[in-house]
């Protein structure tokens, strides 16, 4: 890789594009998997009881969630400041506002309510759904559902201008490395007994949920300025991260095991995290230690997927930057998607992995198709990628250029 810091024209980070494009789309996997897990929360009426009993996905969910918003906080400071060094920081800010502001905006009062009115109809609307359906279009004010991060994003991308404006450079070497123990400190003070930071849908952010992410995002700043290069080598790093995972993931379920062995006769399964106290991460040491190993496994799992993605994605492919475009289309449309998916299999008498898969591919299936036929080159498409021009066949004896676009 080129230096990332230098000015002027630098080649385009093909890798860096792909697992981006990736965190995305393990989105549309992580909400897929809620229906199938075997403690499913009450505010998914969606679920198979036949999962339960089977971690499987439980496994697959808080692996997701311990590193895929990391990564997409890293890869995000990282492009903040490739924009705001290769065009200006007016540039950057009109680039953010466009393209997260606005389909946060439209997001919030078309995809957002009907999530909910989708959530809704499936439970009866019953508690935490007995409300009046005239507040639907308002409801975005109460949660932001899995556009959340649009808005932290919005919020670190003005921090980080403001920042830019004040002075600050973000090159001094010590504070680069500091961002990392400032982490694991932030992680003992999430409240929530899951593996990664506490969970965000709100309009207000968490204080410590937004100061864990915005630690990814600086370093991501501060990788681009000071010219790291990566390394392919740095896969290895999965390796490590995968071990401390599986501890933190049992030290959770020491902590955990005593309030499920406590639940109530008669009571679902999906009701025992109610009965687990918020408390602070350091005030258990088997909380403790599960948040610092969450910690350095987030860190770990970046610096290992940038490694992987360097060795398998570095080059330009036309099909990788299709994909890469598609993905931020599809985590936006894709959560009524999975849901009436979720729905419509829910009773089939086959297994739950299949189920599993079949929404995961069905769901992909139509967001692609949708992006094709009614995004890309539509108005949507330049507001959420830019402009984009079809692929024109060649002409007799003429090469195909690599890439179109």
């Amino acid at each position: 890789m080129a230096e990332a810091g230098a000015g002027g024209q630098s080649p385009r980070f093909y890798d860096l594009d792909a697992l981006r494009a990736v965190a995305m789309f393990l989105g549309v996997v992580l909400h897929s998997s809620i229906f199938v897990l075997p403690e499913a929360a009450a505010i998914w009426p969606i679920q198979d009881p036949a999962a339960r009993g089977d971690s499987t996905y439980k496994v697959l969910t808080e692996t997701i969630h311990g590193f895929r918003m990391p990564v997409f906080f890293l890869l995000s400071g990282f492009f903040s400041a490739l924009l705001w060094q290769r065009r200006s920081l007016r540039a950057l800010v009109m680039q953010r506002l466009r393209r997260v502001g606005l389909p946060l905006a439209v997001g919030a009062v078309t995809v957002v309510p009907l999530s909910i009115w989708i959530l809704a109809a499936a439970g009866g609307y019953r508690e935490p759904y007995d409300f009046p359906l005239w507040i639907l279009p308002l409801v975005w004010i109460f949660g932001l559902a899995h556009l959340w991060f649009l808005w932290y994003l919005l919020l670190m991308a003005g921090g980080f201008a403001l920042a830019v404006r004040l002075g600050l450079q973000f090159r001094h070497t010590p504070f680069w490395w500091l961002v990392i123990p400032i982490s694991m400190a932030i992680s003992l003070v999430m409240v929530e007994p899951i593996y990664g930071a506490d969970n965000a849908t709100g309009i207000i952010p968490g204080p410590a949920i937004i100061a864990y992410y915005a630690c990814f995002f600086i370093f991501g700043v501060f990788f681009y300025r000071r010219g790291f290069t990566i390394r392919r080598w740095w896969t290895v790093a999965l390796l490590p991260a995968a071990g401390a995972f599986f501890a933190g993931f049992y030290l959770l379920g020491l902590y955990l095991e005593p309030y499920e062995a406590a639940l109530p006769p008669g009571e679902p399964p999906s009701e025992y995290l109610s009965h687990v106290p918020e408390a602070f991460m350091f005030q258990n040491p088997l909380t403790l230690a599960a948040a610092l190993i969450g910690a350095v496994c987030a860190w770990l799992m970046c610096f290992g997927l940038m490694g992987l993605f360097r060795w398998a994605a570095s080059r330009e492919s036309f099909t990788v930057r299709y994909l890469s475009d598609a993905s931020y289309w599809m985590y936006l449309a894709h959560l009524p998607v999975v849901m009436v998916a979720q729905y419509l299999v829910l009773y089939l008498p086959i297994h739950y992995h299949i189920k599993f898969l079949i929404v995961c591919v069905a769901a992909t299936a139509f967001l692609v198709a949708t992006y094709q036929l009614g995004v890309r080159y539509t108005f949507i498409g330049r507001a959420l990628n830019g402009p984009r021009t079809r692929r024109q066949p060649a002409l007799p004896g003429q090469p195909q250029p690599a890439n179109p676009e």
